[in-house]
């Protein structure tokens, strides 16, 4: 802004011109002059407060083009750390993922190695059982009582060996039922936890997004600043 003494002077030195009953005493009383010095002094005046406009813009201008810079670095800065905030949650994620799947597969393989090792030696037994019942019949054709009282002894071992097969087979297909129950529950709890984790994503993203519309209404209102600024200059 141009300093207040040479408005002053100026508009001073311009009011004898504006009243015409100052110009009739003045012609009256003492002759015409050149007015080449007030001239003078006006164009310097003119050319300083130029010069004091272009400097006060150029310093606002500077000082807008440093705010902008530094409000750029910090989100690009909160934008990487997001970003690194993002990834880090969903490799957890698949870690834990990963991990349920591994305990899961290595569970059912014990769970079937264990009833695999009662079923083996329940069928060699059963196949052991049924070459005896062979083998007597043909030992005890002759003899149709000892053969019959044979056969019925079998038919009991074979009855007994059934209802173990039974027994292991309805306990086998009980801890199946409990094993998938409790991966259910497991499943169930995970997806309670990723939901968590993704609502808490989303509330990044919210806070994110709301962080950049803040800054852009920052950076709107120091334009409509810069410009008011501008035209009161």
């Amino acid at each position: 802004m141009p300093p207040k003494g040479k408005k002053a002077t100026s508009k001073t030195s311009k009011r004898p011109q504006d009243s015409p009953d100052s110009d009739d005493e003045l012609k009256r009383s003492v002759p015409k002059k050149p007015e080449t010095p007030g001239l003078e002094i006006s164009e310097e005046d003119s050319a300083s407060s130029d010069q004091d406009e272009q400097q006060a813009r150029e310093s606002v201008q500077k000082m807008l083009q440093e705010l902008q810079g530094e409000l750029t670095k910090s989100y690009l800065a909160k934008r990487k750390q997001f970003r690194k905030g993002v990834k880090t949650s969903m490799n957890v994620l698949n870690r834990k993922l990963l991990y349920i799947y591994k305990t899961q597969q290595k569970e059912r393989r014990m769970l079937h190695s264990k009833y695999s090792q009662m079923f083996v030696p329940l069928f060699q037994q059963w196949e052991k059982d049924v070459m005896k019942v062979e083998q007597e019949e043909e030992s005890f054709v002759n003899a149709y009582e000892q053969h019959v009282e044979s056969l019925k002894k079998s038919a009991m071992a074979q009855k007994a060996t059934i209802d173990e097969a039974k027994k292991i087979s309805d306990q086998f297909l009980q801890s199946v039922k409990d094993l998938e129950d409790n991966h259910l529950r497991l499943d169930a709890v995970e997806q309670c936890t990723m939901e968590e984790e993704m609502e808490n994503l989303k509330m990044k993203l919210t806070t994110e997004n709301q962080h950049q519309n803040v800054m852009a209404m920052e950076t709107c209102l120091f334009s409509l600043l810069s410009e008011d600024y501008e035209e009161k200059l």
